[in-house]
Formats: structure tokens, C-alpha cells, sequence
């Protein structure tokens, strides 16, 4: 890069950040509120329908499994359509399915439309991570990717502060609490699918608020890890799926995300039994757990991008969700039951920033699009199956205390993998 254009790269990159993140940012925060807000709806729909946290566990989790079985396809579908369009087609198709949620009546109806909108949701966070790879070169990526991820525990934040009152709006034109609330937040993501198809440019030659310099020093920035190997044909395909640093880091993300987010959607239930608070108090403590998450996530992005590497944060963010978990599940007062969950809350957010910016450093010289669908297609598996056996426990025991323990075991096997991963990189090096 000519000193002229690393002159112009930071105002580059601080023009795209402000023009790009914060319109995908708001739109992740839906994606992932119309994906847990189900943990909240259910301290009444189930009451209501009559499910059991059997039918519960598969339904909430059988977006998983249709999210993991067409995100591969999703992505290469992106790349064919472009960002724009492509993404702009999840957020409404998944918007207009969550407003359907308010509909169900039966196990088949709650099963299908969970189904549907995991179907509809699928390739939204691995398309994104593609596509910012494709504008911010590796040492801002860990900050950008940080700063779009945020939107994932501010979705927690946001759901936490506002359950109480949707719930409370029962009753109004005879609809019930839970009805309100997927009618009131499935509408946003439609109306800023509607706003990515209108302003989301698919590359830096289709914009016209950066000057020629800043575009040119942009892609040069970026250029500078090509993916000059890429193989596109199917043993191409299979080479980026059974390389073991890819599959290390997919046994990463299984673990960690299948823990937190079988967490997440039975969290105001399980809350509630361990603490004996009311739906008030415990959406006070998931807000305020989410807005902690959102706070490390940002932390840990710059840790790392500024260290220049990715894993004393993310073996201390492990860490910290092992006490955190350990906490929820044995502790004896609700004051420490509390503090495990802000606990937990601080791995969350510093291991999730970690893992995704190392998704890049090892995928930069493959095809970061395929790559980033098969890691979190293959995760997306396990959040489909923990959810189910959490249900089956639940109904089993009477409690959740027996499900709970599974979630720090797991934060375990995650240390030890990414240790392996370290380990691995440093051979290939």
C-alpha cells in the first residue's frame, strides 16, 4: 500500500463502519429477539397451549436444526444475489414468520413455524461476517465484527426490559401477552429489510461517499489477504470442511453457543424457579446480563485486535463462563444465583467477539463465505439437540437443576479445544 493510500484507509474504514454497521447492527438485534423472545412468550403460552417443557425444548430448538441445514446453500445464494438483496430477503421473510408466532395454537403449529423461521433466518450471521470481511481488512475486522455481534446480547437487554409490559398488554383486543409480543416485534424486521434493500451497498465501487483515494486504499487494505488458493469445486468445498483448525473451531462454537442459547430460551423459567423472583425482577437480571455481554463483546474486539491475537481473551472469557454457570446451577442463595448470571454474561460476550475474529485469521486463505455457514451450520445442530434433552430433563426431574450442570461441562470442553486450536496453529505456522 503507498503511503498516500494508508493516508486515506482510516477515514475509509471510519466511513464504512458508520454507514454499514449500525443498519446491520439493528437488524441482528430483531434477528435475535424474534429468535429468544419465545423463552419469554412461554412463561405464558405454554400455560395457555398446554405444553410441556418436552414440547417446548424441541419446538424453540427445531429453528436450529433449519438453520443449520440451509445455511451453506444461504450463503452461496448470497454471493450469487449479492448482500443487499439476499440479506434484505431474510430480515422480511423472518419478520412476517415471527408475527405468525402469534397465531399458534397446537405442538404441530408451534414445530412448523419455528421450523419455517429458521429456514428464513438462515445465512443472516455467517452472510454478514462474509460480507464485512469483504470491507474491513484483518486488523479492524475483530472491532467491526465486535460492534455488528453486540446486537446479539443487547437482544437479551432489550428483551429483558421490555417482556413485562408486552406481557402485560393482556388481554387488550382479546388477544393474550404473548401474542402481543411477536405481533409488536416481528414488525421491525420487515421494515428494516425494506431499509437494507434500499441503502446497503454489496461493495466499495457502488458507493459514492468515499472519494477514489478511500476506495482505493479500502480495497488494497482489504486485498492484502486475497484468497488467492480459493477452490470452489465440491473437494474444494470438502477441503475447507475437514480442515482441523475449522473443525476445532466448530466444535468451539457448538459447544459455547448450544450452552448459552439452551440457556437463554428457558432463562425467565429457570430464573424464576432458582431465585423464586417474578418475571419483573428476573427481566431485570437477563437485561442487565445482556447489556454486560454487550459491554465485553465490545471489550474483548478491542483486546484482541490491539494484542494482535485472539486467545488469552478467549481462554479467560471461558473461564469466567464456567464460574458463571457453576453458579447458576448450585448455588445456594439467589443473590449468587445473580451473580453467576453477570458472570456468565462476561465470558459470553468476550468469547463470542474471539471466536468470530478467529473465524477470519483462519479462513482468510479459504472461502471465508462457505467456511463461516459450515461452522456455525454443524453449532447450529447441537442448539437444535441440547434444548431437547434440557426439556426431557426438566420433565423428568420436576427442575432444571439436573439440564443446568451440562452447561458448564460444556464451557470445559470448549477450553480444552481451543487450546488444541492454539496448538494447531502454532504447527501449521
Amino acid at each position: 500500500m503507498t503511503q498516500a493510500s494508508a493516508a486515506d484507509l482510516p477515514q475509509a474504514i471510519s466511513k464504512a463502519g458508520w454507514r454499514i454497521i449500525p443498519l446491520l447492527s439493528i437488524g441482528y438485534l430483531f434477528a435475535y429477539i424474534d429468535r429468544v423472545n419465545v423463552s419469554f412468550a412461554s412463561t405464558q403460552m405454554n400455560v395457555d397451549l398446554g405444553f410441556s417443557a418436552t414440547i417446548y425444548g424441541f419446538g424453540a430448538g427445531l429453528f436450529y436444526l433449519a438453520y443449520a441445514l440451509v445455511e451453506i446453500p444461504s450463503n452461496v445464494l448470497l454471493m450469487k444475489f449479492g448482500a443487499r438483496r439476499w440479506l434484505a430477503r431474510i430480515m422480511i421473510m423472518w419478520g412476517l414468520l415471527a408475527i405468525s408466532m402469534m397465531f399458534v395454537k397446537t405442538p404441530m403449529q408451534f414445530y412448523t413455524v419455528r421450523f419455517l423461521l429458521g429456514l428464513s433466518e438462515a445465512g443472516f450471521f455467517p452472510g454478514v461476517m462474509y460480507y464485512l470481511s469483504t470491507w474491513f481488512p484483518t486488523q479492524q475486522r475483530g472491532k467491526a465484527m465486535g460492534l455488528f455481534y453486540v446486537a446479539n446480547p443487547l437482544a437479551v437487554f432489550v428483551m429483558g426490559f421490555i417482556s413485562k409490559p408486552l406481557l402485560a398488554m393482556d388481554g387488550l383486543y382479546d388477544l393474550r401477552g404473548w401474542q402481543w409480543m411477536f405481533l409488536l416485534e416481528g414488525i421491525p424486521p420487515v421494515l428494516i429489510g425494506l431499509a437494507v434493500l434500499a441503502f446497503l451497498p454489496d461493495k466499495p465501487d457502488e458507493v459514492k461517499w468515499l472519494s477514489e483515494a478511500e476506495r482505493a486504499s479500502l480495497k488494497a487494505a482489504v486485498a492484502e489477504h486475497p484468497n488467492k488458493h480459493e477452490d470452489h469445486s465440491a473437494a474444494g468445498m470438502l477441503a475447507i470442511l475437514g480442515d482441523k483448525r475449522v473443525l476445532l473451531l466448530t466444535a468451539i462454537y457448538l459447544l459455547t453457543l448450544a450452552a448459552g442459547t439452551t440457556f437463554i430460551l428457558s432463562a425467565p423459567a429457570i430464573l424464576m424457579e432458582r431465585t423464586g423472583w417474578d418475571i419483573g425482577h428476573v427481566g431485570w437480571l437477563i437485561s442487565a446480563g445482556g447489556l454486560t455481554a454487550a459491554a465485553f463483546m465490545l471489550i474483548g474486539g478491542w483486546i484482541t485486535d490491539h494484542r494482535g491475537e485472539r486467545y488469552t481473551v478467549l481462554y479467560v472469557a471461558l473461564a469466567f463462563d464456567i464460574v458463571g454457570y457453576l453458579l447458576i446451577a448450585a448455588a445456594p442463595a439467589a443473590w449468587m444465583i445473580a451473580a453467576g448470571v453477570i458472570i456468565s454474561q462476561v465470558g459470553r460476550g468476550a468469547h463470542s467477539t474471539a471466536q468470530v475474529a478467529l473465524w477470519a485469521d483462519v479462513l482468510k486463505d479459504r472461502r471465508m463465505a462457505i467456511g463461516a455457514a459450515a461452522i456455525s451450520s454443524v453449532a447450529n445442530v447441537g442448539v437444535w439437540l441440547l434444548p431437547i434433552g434440557f426439556g426431557m430433563a426438566k420433565d423428568a426431574t420436576g427442575g432444571y437443576t439436573a439440564g443446568l450442570w451440562a452447561l458448564p461441562v460444556m464451557h470445559v470442553l470448549a477450553f480444552i479445544a481451543a487450546v488444541a486450536l492454539m496448538r494447531s496453529g502454532r504447527k501449521a505456522a
